[in-house]
């Protein structure tokens, strides 16, 4: 006869994401062998379960692998600052009754002034992020919609600026050389991804 020992855990899937876009939370549930018999999602208490469709949508999971993955997408109107929720789950298989884990959602904020510029000179944009729970990278896109590459120096300088006290300040210099390939109304962006990731 062979046993297999399932450890029953919750994971929390802390996430950070920036004000006013959809954000993904999670909590992964192990050591199980059947479907949760409930999940219910909280914020400050109240529950947003139920209103799935409007700031939330909340996604049960599926079991598979003795695991479960629930999810909360908390909406661009309703991700405006930072903000705990808590995951609570039912377990009839290890006699576990609205199990609550918390989960945090950190907001930032991103700060691109729009400037003109004159083509004689190179030319320095910035981007300002607040917010931050911890250094965050942060990609800088051309006017095709490609991602700017740090190698790219006869073009370029990406200076991703220092983290201090949850901000950071990120510029790109546009040699002068460049802008004889740009067009005006072209636009460049700064793009911060997460240093937290999705579980």
């Amino acid at each position: 006869m062979r046993l297999t020992l399932l450890n029953f855990d919750i994971e929390a899937g802390n996430r950070e994401a920036g004000k006013g876009t959809d954000a993904i939370l999670s909590c992964i549930v192990t050591g199980i062998s059947r479907q949760l018999d409930s999940v219910v999602w909280r914020k400050d208490g109240t529950d947003v379960t139920t209103f799935s469709g409007s700031n939330y949508v909340v996604s049960t999971g599926t079991y598979g692998s003795n695991s479960q993955t629930t999810t909360l997408t908390v909406k661009a109107a309703a991700n405006t600052a930072d903000s705990r929720y808590t995951c609570a789950i039912t377990s009839n298989e290890h006699q576990v009754t609205n199990k609550e884990t918390t989960v945090v959602l950190n907001v930032y904020s991103v700060i691109f002034d729009n400037k003109s510029i004159t083509t004689a000179t190179d030319q320095s944009l910035t981007c300002t992020i607040t917010g931050l729970s911890q250094n965050t990278p942060v990609t800088w896109i051309g006017p095709d919609n490609n991602e700017i590459s740090d190698s790219d120096t006869n073009n370029y300088v990406v200076d991703q600026g220092n983290y201090v006290f949850g901000s950071k300040v990120s510029t790109l210099t546009i040699k002068a050389a460049k802008f004889d390939s740009l067009s005006s109304g072209d636009v460049f962006k700064c793009r911060v991804r997460s240093a937290c990731t999705l579980r």
